[in-house]
């Protein structure tokens, strides 16, 4: 018994299915986590790109975007990695005194899917030479939700995530 016991010992056959036990989890969740982080970042940066062509038009005066649902529609057609776009994203945009020089201290309105909201209340694409606002806000599910940073981002009520773009800008004065 106690030779058994010495061969079993000194035996290396399996010592590094034992690490890869151990390990293996630890490393397929950093995996996860780096996914789910690039994932993210294309999303947020596709929001914001296309935000900021669409804001581009309105302080442009380009015909198409004067009113909430072309504005949405340009923003949907540029980040065109967003899927169901319209469902997903909501928009405000207002003007702000700019002597004040006060921001958008409130909450973000994301969409919410119990409610029947009408998002275009929430915008005003203001007049020539008026200080403008906007913040946008995207929800997404996450590709792993019970893993590392799927399971540890805020979410909403139905397990979405928000992405928010801010920005501000001045309309170009009617010629």
């Amino acid at each position: 018994m106690i030779g058994a016991t010495g061969r079993f010992a000194r035996d290396r056959r399996g010592s590094v299915t034992v690490e890869m036990v151990i390990l293996f989890p630890i490393l397929f969740a950093v995996f996860l986590m780096a996914f789910e982080l690039g994932i993210l970042n294309v999303r947020q940066m596709a929001l914001a790109r296309a935000t900021d062509i669409a804001v581009r038009d309105v302080r442009l005066g380009a015909p198409g975007v004067a009113d909430f649902d072309g504005f949405r529609d340009r923003i949907c057609e540029t980040a065109a990695i967003i899927r169901n776009c319209r469902d997903v994203l909501r928009v405000e945009m207002r003007s702000l005194p700019a002597a004040a020089w006060t921001t958008m201290t409130a909450a973000p309105k994301c969409v919410d899917r119990a409610e029947t909201i009408d998002a275009s209340l929430d915008f005003r694409n203001g007049v020539g030479n008026e200080l403008m606002f906007i913040r946008v806000c995207a929800l997404f599910q996450p590709i792993f939700p019970g893993t590392g940073l799927g399971r540890r981002l805020p979410k909403t009520a139905e397990g979405d995530y928000a992405l928010i773009v801010t920005g501000a800008f001045v309309n170009e004065p009617a010629i």
